[in-house]
């Protein structure tokens, strides 16, 4: 007996579309195991980079259900829509494949799968930047669903039960019309709900969450471009100064360093960013605080002072030496897979 899959995926389809909130909570739940597992075994890091990698892509298919559902479209070239959802599956899945690499073929296979990854990585978003005019590249490119905020406003009106109509989209169909003598609002017939659960009022929609379309990137140019670019290269750039240099070796470490700061000086020059690529901006100055933990200052002035203060804890604070010390003993594992200087 042949399985049906399509049957299946229909039927998750119809409950997450009918269940947002219990599968974030089920999404929550397998991250949080990520977490718990971490340390308990000889094969932890592997499993680990599993659950977590498998949160985040069960989170990646639901919103896409989701945004499906409420007629909310992630990009309105279909090409650009495919490649954001290819690079962030690789974003979400890079650290795992990493460290089952590391594991099965040694470290040769780890750097050839981070070299292969990063190269992929870098056309992809190279081919966004100059040929769509996708402008700042964001970590991750498509962004998690706010589903508390976003569904319910979205995909039904405030004051009726009732979802919009299938045909709905936010790109085509308006909602209301102001009549040119009376400027009285009317609602259009095309997003009026059934006729047995038709009211005379107006649906309420959220003006920050109601969009015609998504916002349109901001073009680079010059400088700017030139900035956008060195961000984007600064991975294969360092991966190359390591093979260099060396794995512990300071210059690959001011290297990339020196182009985040350049970068950002750059892109920080353009003041007409819209409000998610401003985020962005305010991301990567944030994530130069990642250097920190990153080797090989890591290794010679972070390390021993971040243990110590972990330790001292869990010896003064009853029962949190149950969380810290198997967090205490997995901090080289996560130092090691999350803290290069190439990651976002």
């Amino acid at each position: 007996m042949a399985v049906n899959y399509r049957e299946y995926f229909e039927k998750y389809t119809y409950f997450v579309t009918n269940n947002p909130l219990l599968a974030n909570e089920v999404e929550v739940a397998l991250k949080w195991a990520s977490y718990i597992i971490a340390g308990r075994f000889s094969q932890s890091p592997v499993v680990t980079e599993l659950v977590h990698s498998s949160s985040k892509l069960l989170t990646l298919l639901n919103d896409n259900i989701l945004r499906r559902a409420a007629g909310i479209p992630i990009n309105v070239d279909v090409t650009v829509e495919k490649l954001s959802l290819f690079l962030t599956i690789i974003e979400y899945s890079e650290v795992f494949a990493e460290v089952a690499t590391n594991r099965i073929f040694g470290s040769r296979g780890k750097w050839l799968t981070v070299l292969l990854l990063h190269l992929v990585k870098f056309a992809v978003q190279l081919l966004l930047l100059l040929k769509y005019d996708q402008g700042l590249h964001h970590s991750p490119p498509i962004p998690p669903l706010n589903r508390k905020k976003d569904v319910p406003e979205l995909c039904k009106q405030s004051g009726n039960t009732e979802p919009l109509p299938e045909n709905y989209s936010n790109s085509n169909v308006q909602v209301t019309f102001t009549l040119k003598t009376s400027g009285r609002v009317v609602r259009t017939v095309n997003a009026a709900p059934p006729l047995v659960s038709r009211s005379w009022q107006l649906p309420k929609i959220d003006e920050e969450n109601y969009k015609a379309s998504p916002r349109s990137p901001s073009k680079l140019s010059g400088k700017f471009l030139s900035g956008e670019i060195l961000h984007i290269v600064r991975p294969l750039v360092h991966l190359a100064s390591m093979g260099a240099f060396g794995e512990f070796s300071w210059k690959p470490f001011f290297i990339a360093m020196g182009m985040d700061v350049t970068s950002l000086h750059l892109l920080k020059q353009k003041h007409d960013f819209n409000k998610a690529e401003k985020l962005e901006i305010n991301r990567r100055a944030l994530s130069l605080f990642l250097y920190l933990l990153r080797s090989p200052f890591y290794n010679r002035y972070s390390k021993q002072r971040i243990i110590n203060i972990l330790q001292s804890t869990s010896d003064r604070i009853i029962g949190s030496g149950l969380l810290l010390r198997p967090l205490i003993e997995y901090i080289p594992e996560w130092q090691q897979q999350y803290f290069y200087a190439w990651s976002s």
